[in-house]
């Protein structure tokens, strides 16, 4: 399996995929404002998760304090907070949600952590999850673990153990750095997506993890992506077609960063036991950005991101279940980085993106980002609006 996995990758490279192109189509979407404030930075929703209950949206972002310099304009204590739209992410409000990952981060190198004694109703109507894990900003716990709330995000319990993993033959001595990706299969059943490393030198791949005990226990199911020295596969998102068919999109990144970065998907037809190579979605410069994808009411897949190489915020469409994609529009592109900022040419990191993306009972698509603008020249987080 896995020399078959290597195999279509290496085909996958040899294709002569556009480049760095703006996209073929702009949409006549709506863009709100998520998440603002003077003097502060903004940023990767991504990293964070998105929930809805209808056209209730809650969504998770980091912020610290603005500071113009290379990379991330953020410096300080960073913080994890949500904003919550009530009426389908035309208006929202910014908050920190109580008992969740606010303690200035000590906690994540082991203390504080539980296992759980009560199963967890996963299909509960108010209930959202949160992994948090090593690597990334704001969290750093090489074993992960997660937050759980059963009223729509206002309060969280947590942390707690993702118990089990520690020990697995797989993962033992693993660094786990997964955002939040998950899909709930039952009452006391869900599937987590993660990846994982040796250490901070080596390449990290992609993982299904499973508990059937409502987050008392997991265990491994499979590895994703197959072992690599050439590239990282991570940042993945999700989406489930029946009971067997999943598809999932990730950001890959080489370790040679002359090499281009891209979103590829894999494809699983037997219930997350194995995987394969799926598409390409995007080839992108070495800043890349994480996918978010989504499985519409049409039964299409939509696939979104940033391109920092362009300044801008694009995605495809797939009507055949991620196997081909189709042209790239563009979401939005008034991108306008402070006009000292050191990374302000074009083709070289506009600190955007990192979006995720949900359906409107409407219809409409709401896909939410960080973002600058002209007028608001430090990273916020934004929501852009349009039927699909």
């Amino acid at each position: 399996m896995n020399k078959v996995c290597c195999l279509l990758c290496m085909i996958f490279s040899l294709i002569d995929y556009p480049r760095h192109s703006r996209g073929e189509e702009r949409l006549a979407a709506e863009h709100n404002i998520v998440a603002m404030a003077n003097g502060r930075f903004h940023g990767w929703p991504a990293n964070n998760g998105v929930w809805q209950w209808d056209d209730e949206i809650l969504v998770g972002f980091t912020q610290g304090d603005f500071l113009l310099r290379p990379g991330h304009n953020i410096t300080g204590r960073e913080e994890n907070l949500m904003a919550r739209s009530r009426d389908a992410g035309q208006t929202w409000t910014a908050f920190k949600p109580q008992g969740f990952m606010d303690d200035g981060n000590q906690q994540y190198l082991g203390v504080g952590k539980t296992t759980l004694t009560h199963p967890l109703d996963f299909t509960s109507a108010g209930f959202a999850m949160r992994i948090f894990a090593h690597g990334y900003h704001g969290n750093h716990d090489p074993e992960g673990g997660l937050f759980y709330s059963d009223n729509r995000g206002q309060n969280w319990t947590g942390p707690h153990r993702l118990h089990g993993l520690a020990t697995h033959p797989e993962l033992k001595d693993q660094f786990l750095s997964p955002r939040t990706d998950y899909l709930v299969q039952g009452k006391h059943e869900c599937f987590i997506f993660i990846s994982a490393h040796k250490d901070d030198k080596n390449l990290k791949r992609l993982g299904v993890i499973q508990t059937t005990d409502g987050g008392q226990s997991f265990k491994f199911v499979a590895w994703v992506t197959p072992k690599s020295e050439e590239a990282s596969a991570i940042m993945s998102q999700t989406v489930q077609f029946s009971e067997n068919e999943f598809v999932m999109a990730f950001r890959k990144i080489y370790l040679d960063r002359k090499r281009h970065a891209e979103i590829e998907t894999y494809q699983s037809l037997d219930g997350c036991r194995t995987w394969k190579p799926l598409s390409i979605v995007k080839v992108m410069n070495v800043h890349s950005n994480p996918p978010a994808l989504l499985k519409l009411n049409d039964d299409r897949l939509c696939c979104v991101y940033g391109d920092r190489a362009v300044g801008e915020i694009q995605g495809r469409f797939s009507d055949d279940h991620g196997r081909s994609w189709g042209p790239e529009f563009v979401i939005r592109d008034d991108f306008q980085p402070i006009a000292d900022d050191p990374d302000s040419k074009e083709g070289v990191n506009a600190d955007i993106g990192y979006p995720r993306l949900i359906q409107r009972t409407d219809g409409k698509l709401v896909a939410i980002y960080y973002w600058t603008t002209a007028e608001n020249p430090q990273q916020h987080i934004a929501a852009s609006l349009w039927n699909p």
